[in-house]
C-alpha cells in the first residue's frame, strides 16, 4: 500500500509540474538592435509596497524580464519608516533596498538598476530616477525646500541629473494629481528646460493619451511601468496568459549601459494589456520583427495570404483606406504565437466574385494594437504580387 501511495504521489508531481512553468513575456528582437523587457517602476517594504526586495527578482526572472529598477519613495515615505520603528536607520538607508535587489539577482541574468521616486504634490507630482548613485543625496537637497513642492522637487532632481540619471514623469493621469483632467503645468515646461524630464509614464495602471502626444511633442522616452506595490500573483492573472506592463527597450547590447544609450535615444515602446504605444518609427520597427507572412496562395479568385503572430502582443486588424477595390474581413485578430489565414477578393459584381486580373493584391490594414500617437492605430501595407 505504501508502494501504491509512493507511486501516486510521484505520478502526480509530474502532472502538476507543467503549473510551475514561468510565464514568459515573448517579443522578439529588431533589426539591429535586442529588445529587453524592463519595468522602471518598482516599490518594496522598504517604501510603502508589501514585499521584500528579494520577491521583485523571484517575479522578474519568473516572468523573464531582462531588467527592473527599485524606485522605492525616498522621500517622506521612507521617514515615516524609519520613524514607525520598522528600519534602523543606522544599518540602512535610502538606498538600502537596491543593495539587496542586486545582491538577490547574482547569479541571474537579471540587471538591477539604482533608483528612486521623488513624492510631491502636483505640480510637478511624483518623478522617478533611475541610474542614481546616491539616493541620500538626492532627499538631502530636497529637503531644504520641504514648504515649496516644486523647489523640492526640482532640487530633488538636480542633484539626480548631477548624479547622471536618468529622470521621468509618473503617471500624469492618476487620479489624485488629477482628479478632473490630466494637465500640464507651468512647471512642467520648467522642468523640461531644465533637462529635468527626459521621459514620462503613458501607461501606468491605464493608458494616458495626453502623456502619449507629450511624448511626442517633447521628444521624451515613453515608459510603461507598473508601479508595483503589492506581489505580482495578486494583481496579475498569469494563469490566463497575462503580463504586467513592461518597457520594452531596443538596445544595442543586454546591459545596464545598453538600456541607457536606448532610453537617452528614444529607443521605447509601451507594452501594456495586450497594446503597444509609442512613437511610430519604434512601432514599427517592433511589428515588422512580430509579424511575418509566412505563406501565401493564389486561385483564380483569391489570394490567400498567412500571417503569424511571433509574440506575446495580440494583434486586431481593421480595414484601412486605399483597398477598396479589394474584398476581406474588414476587422479580424490573431492571438498571440499563432497564425492566421486572410482570403483576399476582388469586389462582386452581380453577388459573384470576379477572377482577379491584377497582378498584385494591395492591402491596407490599421493595427488596432499598435498605437503611434493617442488612439492613432499603426497602418501597415501589404502588395502582394500574384504569379
Amino acid at each position: 500500500m505504501k508502494k501504491l501511495i509512493a507511486t501516486l504521489c510521484i505520478a502526480f508531481a509530474a502532472s502538476t509540474a507543467g503549473a510551475y512553468t514561468p510565464n514568459k513575456i515573448v517579443v522578439p528582437d529588431v533589426e539591429g538592435y535586442k529588445t529587453l523587457k524592463c519595468d522602471f517602476h518598482l516599490h518594496t517594504v522598504f517604501s510603502d509596497a508589501t514585499v521584500w526586495p528579494t520577491t521583485r527578482v523571484q517575479e522578474a526572472v519568473w516572468e523573464g524580464l531582462d531588467a527592473i529598477a527599485i524606485t522605492d519613495h525616498i522621500d517622506t515615505r521612507h521617514q515615516k519608516m524609519v520613524k514607525n520603528g520598522y528600519f534602523n536607520k543606522e544599518k540602512c538607508d535610502r538606498n538600502t533596498s537596491f543593495v539587496l535587489t542586486k545582491k538577490a539577482a547574482e547569479g541571474t541574468d537579471l540587471i538591477v538598476i539604482h533608483g528612486g521616486e521623488i513624492t510631491r504634490e502636483m505640480a510637478p507630482g511624483h518623478w522617478n530616477c533611475i541610474f542614481v548613485k546616491d539616493n541620500e543625496a538626492i532627499v538631502n537637497n530636497a529637503e531644504k525646500f520641504n514648504d515649496d513642492h516644486f523647489k523640492a522637487a526640482k532640487a530633488g532632481l538636480k542633484e539626480a541629473h548631477k548624479q547622471g540619471a536618468f529622470t521621468f514623469w509618473n503617471h500624469p493621469q492618476w487620479n489624485k494629481h488629477a482628479p478632473n483632467e490630466t494637465k500640464w503645468y507651468p512647471e512642467h515646461t520648467d522642468l523640461l528646460k531644465a533637462g529635468y524630464m527626459q521621459g514620462v509614464e503613458v501607461y501606468n495602471g491605464e493608458y494616458c493619451p495626453e502623456a502619449h502626444g507629450w511624448a511626442l511633442e517633447h521628444n521624451l522616452t515613453i515608459f510603461a511601468n507598473t508601479d508595483g506595490h503589492a506581489p505580482f500573483f495578486y494583481e496579475i492573472d498569469y494563469l490566463h496568459g497575462e503580463h504586467r506592463p513592461v518597457t520594452l527597450v531596443f538596445a544595442k547590447e543586454r546591459s545596464e549601459e545598453g538600456i541607457r544609450e536606448a532610453l537617452d535615444n528614444q529607443r521605447t515602446v509601451a507594452f501594456a494589456e495586450g497594446m503597444i504605444y509609442g512613437r511610430e518609427d519604434n512601432v514599427r520597427a517592433l511589428y515588422d520583427a512580430c509579424v511575418k507572412i509566412v505563406d501565401v496562395k493564389h486561385t483564380w479568385r483569391s489570394t490567400d495570404i498567412t500571417i503569424e503572430n511571433r509574440s506575446s502582443i495580440p494583434l486586431r486588424f481593421s480595414k484601412a483606406p486605399g483597398s477598396e477595390m479589394w474584398s476581406y474581413t474588414r476587422d479580424w485578430e490573431i492571438a498571440p504565437n499563432s497564425v492566421q489565414t486572410i482570403s483576399v477578393r476582388a469586389l462582386q459584381k452581380d453577388h459573384k466574385y470576379q477572377e482577379i486580373t491584377a497582378k498584385e493584391v494591395d492591402i491596407n490594414l490599421y493595427v488596432n494594437t499598435y498605437l503611434v500617437g493617442p488612439n492613432q492605430p499603426l497602418k501597415v501595407n501589404y502588395k502582394i504580387t500574384r504569379e
